[in-house]
């Protein structure tokens, strides 16, 4: 029978924690397309537990976390990739709050929770290469002022990680570029006007932007797991490309043109604010640590990267 409050077996518990010697992953926000492919991809190193702030089968929320308090101290560690989709509408002020509110609540109820059991789980927060300035080249040594930001990308991935911060054990934050993949995630949706013949550059094309296959961002979680690594981790490819650069490789992938370039003063008027810091803003952010690592990127070209995308792999 099923407890209809929480929407999760009264079982579950007891059966993730019995399947053996495996280690526990907790993730929160466990329906993410990136939480979906890593469990699916590393479903037999792992177990899993699924939390969620919506109750649902096969799901824990924050409140059974709060009365199992032995389930949490069994943690090996917490991926922490909570928050509404930053792309899927428009950043008007009520949506900017929903953004806000989605990653910053959930992470500091979660470090909460943890702290108060003694928990010593591994936490990797995720965030976003948006934290960084503009305009020059970062990696995990550029200074960051959590108190300032010249937009709201900054604000958003600033305050997000700072309630990441408050957790008193082990601590790594993974910063992502764009993740790129056939599966999901916001290539399909760049993809889908090359396929009509009307791809094209954003702006001037001149903007920079990093990006990492899925492959290679499911890979370098497994690697930060492994490892125990803490601090920050810029989880990029070693390639930086300009939007002109990205058209063209896509353009001669699927063998389609890209002459319809889409000027900066119509994204501004069909997107605003999330038109400008999503397409247009330029960020150069390198892998520091992970080279210095000597991480095997599967992916390491774009071109590479949407061959695989193409042939199905990614």
């Amino acid at each position: 029978m099923k407890n209809k409050q929480y929407g999760v077996s009264p079982q579950l518990v007891t059966d993730v924690t019995n399947q053996g010697a495996a280690k526990i992953i907790l993730i929160n926000g466990a329906n993410s397309f990136i939480a979906a492919n890593f469990m699916a991809g590393f479903s037999k190193k792992y177990n899993f537990i699924k939390l969620s702030h919506i109750p649902q089968d096969g799901h824990l929320t924050l409140d059974n976390l709060a009365v199992n308090e032995e389930l949490l101290k069994s943690v090996f560690a917490v991926i922490n990739l909570a928050g509404a989709n930053i792309g899927s509408a428009r950043w008007s002020i009520k949506r900017k709050n929903e953004l806000l509110i989605s990653r910053v609540n959930p992470t500091l109820q979660l470090t909460d929770l943890l702290n108060k059991v003694g928990a010593q789980a591994h936490f990797i927060s995720a965030s976003a290469v948006g934290i960084y300035p503009l305009k020059q080249e970062n990696n995990e040594d550029t200074p960051i002022n959590y108190q300032e930001f010249d937009n709201f990308s900054q604000q958003l991935t600033r305050q997000w990680e700072s309630a990441a911060r408050f957790y008193q054990g082990k601590l790594t934050i993974a910063r992502f570029g764009v993740v790129l993949s056939g599966k999901g995630g916001a290539f399909p949706k760049i993809l889908k006007p090359f396929l009509f013949y009307a791809g094209g550059p954003l702006g001037n094309g001149l903007q920079k932007f990093s990006w990492i296959s899925l492959t290679d961002l499911m890979q370098a979680l497994d690697y930060i797991l492994d490892t125990s690594n803490t601090g920050i981790y810029n989880l990029v490819a070693p390639q930086i490309i300009n939007n002109n650069q990205f058209t063209r490789h896509i353009a001669k992938m699927w063998h389609r043109p890209a002459i319809f370039k889409m000027p900066e003063k119509l994204i501004n008027l069909l997107f605003g604010q999330m038109g400008q810091e999503l397409f247009l803003n330029s960020l150069n952010v390198t892998p520091k640590k992970l080279l210095a690592e000597n991480f095997n990127y599967q992916y390491p070209s774009i071109e590479s990267c949407l061959r695989g995308i193409k042939s199905g792999k990614i």
